[in-house]
């Protein structure tokens, strides 16, 4: 190596301090994010993840209620998908000229649990470029260019998905965006119909419960409609599962709940156990045949990456530990406790507004808050979360585009006193004023500095 490079070596970089870690990250890949993991003193270092655990550089520990955004469905770092993907890695990593295996194979197997006759893969690597895959299937197959979409909905940050996504702050920034896109408000048929009626959409994109819009469960029948409304108009209907698939809602996919079957639905996140990035689009025969059947077209969904045997195993071994151990069904009995236990907190604080969502896949709305200086909803919410972490050792979130709601979302394997461990702490971390939680976050940040210049 030319010395003069300087370059920070993976042994280098696997060494490297906290301070160091968030320094390098706040330069040169994000510093806004930096700014604010420092800013709410959840800037820690993590050196090792094992089931529901994360631990760091300092001796310190926490319950991850984050789940990756429902990527660790079987929590970090399942030892058996680990070493399905050591075995696959025998085999070629790239392959354009030639077969997988594991390709053919995993895509029989989501064609057997898929409702209908979704049976024909296209695969990427992300959630968005599954999202891609779709868009670009339902314009090919219907020759129509409008795409449809929900307010507050959220799809991927690539083009065509930030197209379809319903929050200004994602589109705004990157427009002028793909044409003919428009939003409509969740959970609402007759605006969707509204749309539709032009018969002009190739697509209406809706994910069955919106995760960074709020984990927000649109009313009883509303896929149905959707789906009914969609056929009426000629228009394919696109199901995002990517937050919502492999058990996470109480059923194996959320369009189970009302015996729904889209066009094409995308999956990501859990497919994979978050051990390797792996997406899907699939969609029926005749749809693909439509979009992609000719030898001009028939390569339009190859991705270099896309269903590599390192993506294949983890997804196959992924689905095959979620069915032996029927994790949806244990979603949904630990739902029930869950609910009950958060809903507690609604009884005992006014900020809680309300309980949101289905199986492990919950929100904790809170109401407006008047913080000094007129900061906005998502800097108690940031309070909150930094106390949860700092004092009682567990990790949560904020929806994206809805501030105001805390994710509860453990990984499928959570135990049921770990989801009391930290409804537990949530109820002591409301019991504290907005000051309260101010001066809480003051304290800890002063104790990390005093602990980094020691």
């Amino acid at each position: 190596m030319n010395a003069k490079w300087d370059l920070v070596t993976f042994e280098q970089a696997m060494r490297s301090t906290g301070r160091e870690s968030i320094d390098a990250y706040g330069e040169h890949v994000n510093p806004v994010e930096a700014h604010l993991l420092r800013f709410i003193g959840v800037d820690r270092r993590y050196t090792r993840a094992e089931g529901m655990y994360l631990h760091d550089d300092q001796g310190g520990s926490c319950l991850d209620f984050t789940a990756g955004y429902g990527a660790l469905v079987l929590g970090h770092n399942p030892p058996e998908v680990l070493d399905a993907v050591r075995q696959a890695q025998a085999l070629p990593s790239v392959l354009l000229v030639g077969v997988n295996p594991l390709m053919g194979a995993l895509g029989a197997n989501l064609a057997k649990l898929l409702p209908g006759n979704l049976s024909v893969v296209s695969f990427g690597s992300g959630g968005a470029e599954a999202v891609e895959f779709a868009l670009k299937t339902a314009r090919a197959a219907t020759g129509r260019a409008g795409l449809v979409g929900c307010e507050l909905s959220y799809h991927g940050q690539s083009f065509g998905a930030i197209s379809v996504c319903g929050g200004a702050m994602h589109r705004d920034a990157a427009g002028p965006l793909l044409p003919r896109c428009e939003t409509v408000p969740f959970g609402d048929l007759d605006a969707l119909e509204r749309a539709l009626q032009r018969e002009d959409a190739a697509a209406f994109i809706v994910e069955p419960i919106q995760g960074e819009g709020g984990v927000r469960v649109p009313p009883p029948g509303y896929l149905k409609g959707a789906q009914e409304l969609c056929r009426r108009h000629g228009t394919l209907l696109v199901l995002d599962e990517i937050q919502t698939g492999f058990g996470r809602t109480g059923v194996l996919f959320a369009c189970g709940r009302e015996g729904v079957v889209p066009d094409i639905i995308t999956l990501s996140k859990a497919l994979g156990a978050g051990v390797v990035p792996v997406s899907v689009s699939v969609t029926t025969p005749g749809v693909w045949k439509r979009a992609f059947g000719t030898r001009e077209r028939f390569d339009m969904t190859i991705s270099t990456f896309g269903g590599n045997p390192a993506a294949c195993a983890a997804a196959l071994k992924t689905i095959e530990i979620v069915l032996r151990d029927d994790l949806a069904g244990r979603a949904a009995a630990l739902v029930r406790h869950a609910r009950a236990r958060l809903e507690g907190l609604r009884a005992r604080h006014p900020q809680v507004l309300s309980i949101r969502g289905e199986g492990l896949l919950l929100g904790v709305q809170f109401a407006p808050q008047h913080l000094p200086g007129g900061h906005a909803t998502e800097d108690y919410t940031g309070l909150v979360i930094s106390r949860l972490l700092n004092t009682h050792g567990i990790l949560t979130s904020y929806c994206d585009l809805d501030p105001s709601v805390l994710r509860f979302e453990p990984p499928l394997v959570v135990t049921k006193e770990q989801i009391d461990a930290a409804v537990d702490a949530i109820d002591e971390v409301l019991g504290h004023g907005v000051g309260g939680l101010a001066l809480s976050l003051g304290k800890t940040l002063v104790e990390r500095a005093v602990g980094h210049a020691g």
